[in-house]
């Protein structure tokens, strides 16, 4: 075996090395012990949980007139109060029904909202929101990939009551704005 192809193995042999010593050992209580406890922030997101109606309108590029949208959600808890789940059905008339899934943590390091979220239209994301408390609104940065190719969005939202939402959404491809989205929510349960 020639010095070249000698040293493939031994790189090998010393990163399962490296990898295995990198860990230290410990037992479950000592494991239990370090995970965090729940952040104090999710409780903002409380205000989402239950079901919503939602109706709007949407302006894209690509089309001449504004479509009118609606929609329902419904948004609980998951694992422990550590996330949020939201699932809903939208339309924006005259296309058909289409189906989405969000998820909203808090990433207490970066000291952010976290989200994810993917739809029946082919469009995925993660997105990054913060409260402003002093102004009594959600502001929101994502960036997502779907059928028409990769974009960025921003919009904000904000709770007129306990029971109504108004939202404002744009996406934008490169510096072109390609969609525009407002309207409001009403809680039905």
């Amino acid at each position: 075996m020639s010095k070249k192809t000698m040293i493939y193995p031994l790189l090998g042999v010393f990163a399962c090395t490296m990898l295995t010593g990198c860990m230290p050992k410990m037992t479950v209580e000592e494991m239990k012990a370090q995970m965090p406890e729940r952040a104090a922030e999710l409780d903002q997101l409380e205000s989402f949980i239950g079901k919503w109606e939602f109706t709007g309108k949407a302006s894209m590029s690509m089309l001449e007139e504004s479509l009118e949208t609606t929609g329902v959600s419904e948004y609980e808890w998951g694992g422990g109060q550590g996330f949020m789940i939201g699932r809903g059905a939208f339309t924006m008339h005259p296309f058909d029904e289409g189906y989405g899934v969000e998820t909203w943590t808090y990433d207490s390091k970066a000291e952010i909202f976290r989200s994810t979220w993917t739809d029946s239209m082919g469009q995925v994301g993660v997105g990054v929101g913060e409260y402003d408390e002093e102004e009594g609104v959600w502001k929101m940065k994502a960036a997502g990939n779907g059928p028409w190719g990769k974009s960025t969005m921003k919009g904000w939202l904000k709770f007129i009551d306990d029971d109504t939402m108004e939202y404002e959404w744009a996406e934008y491809q490169w510096w072109q704005k390609t969609m525009e989205m407002s309207g409001m929510g009403k809680r039905v349960k």
